[in-house]
């Protein structure tokens, strides 16, 4: 090989960015490139000389590459294999391998070339693209009205159950891959083209003319009866990607209807003046043609005096120019879209509407637009109490797994040391020795103490949530006040010093916000430097439509690294509770009751004179 190619080839090998590997007849690793080592963590070094078995997740997908391997020697053409493969930390993943046998002159395999490339993530994309397919197929479903779509070729790729229904006898024989004509075909066949015979010219022609409509959509829906004294409506459209949609409605009773023209007529007006939705009727210069009684009650004026005005006057003036651009932008290919709009009330509440406008046209001329706006507040607002449900069922379950994880342990502690000192009180009593059996006593004594502590603790954690139905205007300065009182004699012991100013109001529970403050109240006072009066400092500031209340004090302090883990449950950083006593659930139990008010709680670490907590909860305004 010149020194030039062999250079270019060295080069190659050695940057080519997945792993090649070099494998001799007898299936052991000759050699391997750079990339072996950041995909599978092994150097070239430590794979050399070894089975190919080791770059193998399991048996199965070795005997997979073995029996590659037999049909590369007999010279098949095979394709690429996937396979699972395993590193070096014992973690799998999956691959696709392209084999390259290496032959002599006559021919014999020698050894093989093998590239590895990772597909992991195409693996992922797949199952999300089957996920998005499972979903697609449920929303095709629950459809009412029959649907289909055919691919370019004409042939049936998906459909729900509706439109089997919608065949008749014909539906009984659907399957997928049939093409529109077969389908067609079949329901003449099946007896639901009543008028036009079977075998008749008419009846061919009538096929062609519904397969012309199928290839190029006119975009207008097409009536004809059906089987059985049936009415249908077909309607065909051409998607962006070349495939065809088709929907199948059975409109017997419209039609039955239209057949009572003056009667349909005199139902529908009463049906528009009387339904809760908006409707206008607006010609192509936007000027109102028509209102129904309900639009004329939204917009504060009678019907008569709307008809022949402006549509444009009825509009929010900072919507006109996107809803003007949105109409003009309707087609015959794309006559309708759909908005939701929002309109702030005199008492502050939203009113929210859904609108759906739609152009009417007459072959490629606009006729006219019609819009219609639905009242959707009460389900907007439904919507929120959704979301307030589902964030208030997470904060629940996030407790519920800290509260498990955290009692399994700490629970255990104090019924070691009961089994422990009533194992040596046994011994003891068994021996005669009666000495140290005051001392255990007290132990067991101080054992059951600190595990009904812990009993009551956790309760009150765990019922804490189920307590939150007094929501009402709250003044944090009789929160605080009230918080303050009752630790009266703890402060008066500890000759506490507090500095706060007016604080605001917030929406909330004031049983819950006094116990919160009354928790930070009392391990500023408990956490004090020696030798030195506690002040404890409480001031606030608003932002945006957040309040933020700060407690701040002159003792010990927190170390920043723990400023996370001090609010989960039964998490004490002194453990000495003859110095500092306590359960650890106290910073927990406010962290939780922050939660429960849509609000938060945290240590502010760049403070270090002491402790500094900043509450947050949303302003009452």
């Amino acid at each position: 090989m010149p020194i030039a190619q062999k250079h270019f080839v060295q080069a190659l090998y050695g940057s080519f960015p997945d792993p090649v590997v070099i494998i001799d007849s007898d299936w052991i690793i000759l050699s391997a490139n750079p990339a072996i080592t950041k995909q599978f963590g092994y150097t070239a070094d430590e794979i050399a000389n070894r089975p190919a078995r080791i770059l193998y997740a399991t048996d199965e997908d070795y005997d997979a590459y073995l029996s590659r391997d037999a049909r590369e020697r007999a010279g098949e053409d095979v394709s690429d294999d996937v396979h699972q493969y395993r590193r070096k930390d014992g973690s799998v993943f999956s691959a696709r391998l392209r084999v390259t046998a290496v032959r002599d002159e006559d021919g014999t395999a020698q050894g093989f070339i093998g590239v590895v490339h990772d597909i992991s993530d195409l693996l992922e994309l797949d199952r999300a693209r089957r996920k998005t397919a499972e979903m697609f197929d449920a929303a095709l479903q629950a459809i009412p009205e029959g649907f289909a779509i055919f691919d370019r070729q004409e042939k049936l790729i998906a459909f729900n159950e509706a439109y089997r229904r919608i065949l008749g006898k014909a539906g009984d024989g659907l399957q997928m891959g049939m093409t529109a004509e077969e389908i067609l075909v079949a329901v003449h066949e099946a007896g639901n083209y009543p008028s036009m015979p079977i075998g008749s010219p008419e009846a061919s022609a009538w096929i062609e003319s519904r397969l012309q409509d199928f290839r190029q959509p006119s975009g207008k829906p097409h009536l004809f009866p059906y089987g059985d004294g049936r009415w249908m409506q077909a309607e065909n459209l051409k998607a962006g990607d070349g495939n065809t949609v088709v929907l199948r409605i059975d409109v017997t009773a419209l039609k039955e209807a239209e057949l009572a023209l003056d009667r349909q007529r005199l139902e529908y007006y009463t049906l528009v003046q009387n339904i809760p939705d908006f409707i206008c009727r607006i010609s192509p210069d936007l000027t109102c043609t028509f209102v129904n009684e309900t639009y004329a009650e939204f917009i504060g004026k009678p019907a008569s005096e709307l008809a022949g005005k402006p549509f444009l006057d009825f509009v929010p003036e900072r919507d006109r120019e996107r809803l003007v651009r949105l109409l003009r932008n309707l087609s015959p290919e794309d006559p309708i879209f759909a908005r939701e709009q929002r309109r702030p009330l005199a008492d502050g509440s939203d009113f929210w509407i859904f609108w759906s406008n739609m152009a009417v046209f007459d072959g490629d001329n606009l006729v006219e637009y019609i819009t219609a706006g639905r009242d959707i507040t009460e389900l907007k607002r439904q919507q929120v109490r959704i979301a307030q449900q589902s964030a208030e069922l997470k904060r629940k379950n996030e407790a519920l797994n800290q509260f498990t994880g955290t009692v399994s342990h700490d629970l255990k502690a104090p019924l070691r040391h009961i089994s422990m000192f009533s194992e040596m009180i046994s011994e003891d009593v068994t021996s005669g020795n009666f000495a140290d059996l005051p001392v255990y006593a007290h132990h067991l004594r101080q054992s059951a103490r600190r595990m009904d502590r812990l009993i009551d603790s956790l309760l009150d954690y765990a019922q804490i949530a189920d307590q939150i139905n007094n929501w009402q205007t709250v003044s944090m300065s009789d929160v605080v006040s009230d918080a303050i009182l009752n630790l009266d004699t703890f402060i008066r012991e500890a000759d506490a010093r507090f500095e706060f100013d007016v604080l605001p109001q917030v929406k909330g529970d004031p049983e819950l916000l006094k116990r919160l403050c009354q928790n930070l109240i009392g391990n500023a006072v408990k956490y004090r430097r020696e030798g030195i009066k506690p002040v404890i400092s409480i001031y606030s500031e608003t932002i945006d439509d957040c309040v933020r209340i700060y407690f701040q004090d002159n003792g010990i302090g927190i170390d920043p690294r723990f400023a996370k883990k001090i609010f989960d449950v039964l998490q004490r950083l002194h453990r000495d509770e003859s110095v500092y006593p306590g359960t650890g659930i106290g910073l927990a139990l406010a962290k939780r009751i922050a939660d429960s008010h849509n609000g938060s709680i945290e240590l502010d670490t760049s403070f270090s004179q002491g402790a500094r907590f900043v509450l947050t909860l949303p302003d009452a305004v």
